[in-house]
């Protein structure tokens, strides 16, 4: 991972990293591969899983693996367009 720059926000680094990691991974990683890749501790990454999929961006499927969830999809569509333009 690499280091945060001094205006940016840590935690929201850390998060878009892990959204990152798991579409790299064809869309799905476990807890301990984001942790792994992402040189960030277990715990650290289990709090940052629980937030994003508060926040509709990951889900838990139920092989205890985290995907992207439907959310990102007009996301992905809106920068598309945009590079249409």
């Amino acid at each position: 991972m690499t280091e945060p720059r001094r205006s940016s926000v840590q935690s929201v680094e850390r998060a878009l990293a892990l959204i990152e990691v798991v579409a790299s991974r064809g869309g799905a990683a476990t807890l301990s591969e984001l942790s792994s890749v992402t040189d960030l501790p277990a715990a650290t990454v289990h709090r940052l899983l629980r937030t994003l999929i508060t926040s509709g961006y990951l889900v838990q499927m139920q092989d205890r693996r985290y995907g992207l969830s439907d959310k990102l999809v007009p996301i992905g569509d809106a920068a598309a367009r945009r590079n249409r333009l």
